[in-house]
């Protein structure tokens, strides 16, 4: 561990999670300034979502961890409440990989004719039962 510009712990997992999301933004953006669905076929389309897929978890990843780091340490600092349950890595990375989805299924639902307002009020309740799982499993 080591402090980071913020005064802020940083552990190993967000150094891999930031090593692996900037390189899937690379790779998602090689992607798409170099080819286009109809040349790459069903393989490239396939290698797009996945990639965008891990761009996502590890940004939600960073996201929930530093949020969760800034907020224990104000609440901290004005000794108002003390986290003792505050979430594990395991269980931020868990949340991460069902929020992580959002990004990908609109994409999808989007390239294979629309996504209205019934769509995205079914995607919304998906994840909040998936989040709900996750909270109440881990």
């Amino acid at each position: 561990y080591r402090s980071g510009s913020l005064g802020i712990i940083v552990s190993m997992g967000i150094k891999v999670a930031v090593t692996v999301g900037v390189s899937m933004a690379i790779i998602v953006a090689l992607i798409l300034s170099m080819t286009n669905p109809t040349a790459v076929g069903p393989l490239g389309v396939l290698a797009f979502f996945a990639c965008a897929y891990l761009f996502f978890v590890c940004l939600f990843f960073v996201l929930i961890v530093l949020v969760q780091r800034i907020t224990a340490r104000f609440a901290r600092e004005k000794n108002q409440i003390q986290l003792t349950n505050t979430p594990s890595n395991n269980k931020s990375y868990y949340y991460s990989t069902v929020v992580a989805l959002v990004p990908v299924i609109y994409v999808g639902m989007q390239s294979v004719g629309g996504a209205g307002l019934f769509e995205i009020i079914l995607l919304s309740l998906f994840e909040v039962l998936a989040c709900f799982y996750v909270y109440k499993r881990y």
